[in-house]
């Protein structure tokens, strides 16, 4: 067996792969005496079977398969072997029909391959802003962990301060057949949700609002006031909708005392307003120098791409659309497709090459712990912030059963390392901003 390699260019080339009779000859005629050990025909005692009758019906079959299995191992260890990282798949020589009993087959592969190139961030140089939190920030910070754990002073009416619980109900047609169990839906709503607010604000305790599915479908607003995403409003299974208000209230914000810092925080952890001001800058500057980190890396992945050349195998992938999607027809589809999918390949490529010259690997412990961060993102969402290391494993390593959650995990880990090497390797200029400039840096 020999696998030799034909240059076309700089990121293309052919595979031959040439198997001699004696490469597979034995593993064929070995299949066929345990066929005849065991083949049951009409005729013939079990095991009794001539074997020139199994080759005649078996043979070609069998040695079609082991000449696969053969072809396809050595083209995969001759690419692993040589280190050469594909763009696309191979693509089969068009031949005429094989001769298994020939003394030699060779069979031929096009293959289109990244182009050697280096990338060497030190080079590369983006602003790095230090994002401070301001103290408009930090008291509605404050303000918001005060609304979390907020007493309820009931109202009558309903002022512009007021909170209008509501429990939306499908109403379903008298003439509706089978079985319609769709538990209402309760949300909570306040003048900041204006279109919601303004349909029910007028409304008693009791009161009820009519609505439509269609009415929701069409107003975007309206349908994200009342927490409606696209999915839940495609499960509305009847037209119209009644919203009951069952519940007008009035927030009393839960005073700034030990007993809110320690629901907050944990028992003791924090022990005066500005112990908690203090843990709030940093818990907002923390999340802030996140992102004004991730705008770095972006910046700075940005000018790689654009400044990186990077040769690609177009000729090859044109042959390797048409191959692998039979939705594309003709060369110039696959030529439109390819113009359109260049800088995604582009960027691909440089991704992967920066995770091969700077090392970045990624294990199980490297997902589990980014799991467990992801756990605890979402429990923070609900308030809770103290849960048992031992809790947070079980659930991330639930959440690792999936394996397209392990798959994105993963590529978030290998993202994640990438941008610390960014952040170490690239040189920064550094620029102090308000959270409110950066923001509106980010729009730009």
């Amino acid at each position: 067996m020999n696998v030799t390699k034909t240059n076309h260019d700089e990121v293309s080339a052919l595979l031959t792969v040439t198997l001699n009779k004696s490469d597979y000859q034995e593993k064929v005629e070995k299949q066929l005496i345990n066929y005849a050990k065991n083949a049951t025909v009409p005729g013939f005692r079990k095991g009794k079977v001539p074997l020139s009758m199994v080759k005649k019906q078996y043979e070609a079959g069998i040695a079609f398969e082991e000449i696969n299995k053969q072809v396809s191992d050595a083209l995969n260890n001759y690419v692993n072997d040589n280190k050469i990282r594909l763009v696309g798949q191979p693509v089969p020589v068009p031949m005429n029909e094989l001769d298994y009993n020939a003394d030699e087959i060779s069979v031929g592969f096009e293959i289109g391959f990244e182009p050697e190139f280096s990338v060497d961030l030190a080079k590369f140089t983006a602003p790095h802003y230090k994002v401070e939190a301001s103290k408009k920030e930090i008291t509605q910070s404050i303000e918001n962990m005060q609304k979390r754990f907020a007493s309820k002073d009931p109202q009558d009416k309903a002022t512009k301060d007021s909170y209008i619980t509501l429990s939306i109900a499908q109403v379903v047609e008298a003439d509706a057949e089978g079985e319609h169990n769709h538990p209402p839906k309760t949300v909570a709503v306040s003048a900041e949700q204006k279109e919601a607010f303004g349909l029910v604000k007028s409304q008693k305790v009791g009161g009820v609002v009519k609505l439509t599915k269609t009415q929701l479908t069409e107003n975007e607003d309206l349908a994200k006031d009342l927490n409606y995403d696209a999915h839940e409003l495609g499960h509305i299974h009847h037209e119209e909708l009644e919203a009951t208000v069952t519940e007008i209230y009035k927030l009393n914000l839960h005073e700034l005392n030990q007993e809110l810092f320690d629901k907050v925080y944990g028992e003791g952890n924090i022990n005066s307003e500005d112990e908690l001001k203090e843990r709030v800058k940093k818990e907002l500057d923390e999340y802030f120098q996140q992102n004004a980190d991730i705008h770095f890396v972006n910046k700075v992945l940005e000018s790689v791409n654009e400044k990186t050349e990077v040769q690609l195998p177009e000729a090859f992938l044109v042959k390797w659309l048409l191959f692998s999607n039979q939705n594309i027809t003709t060369e110039e589809q696959a030529k439109e497709i390819l113009e359109a999918e260049k800088s995604i390949i582009k960027n691909q490529i440089i991704e992967g090459r920066l995770f091969q010259d700077y090392d970045v690997k990624v294990d199980y412990t490297d997902v589990l712990a980014q799991a467990e961060v992801l756990v605890n993102n979402q429990l923070a969402m609900y308030g809770i912030h103290n849960l048992p290391q031992e809790e947070v494993q079980k659930y991330a390593v639930e959440m690792l059963k999936q394996e397209e959650q392990v798959r994105q995990i993963s590529q978030e880990v290998a993202m994640n390392k990438l941008k610390d090497i960014v952040l170490e390797k690239a040189k920064k200029k550094e620029t102090k901003i308000s959270h409110d400039d950066f923001l509106a840096e980010l729009k730009k």
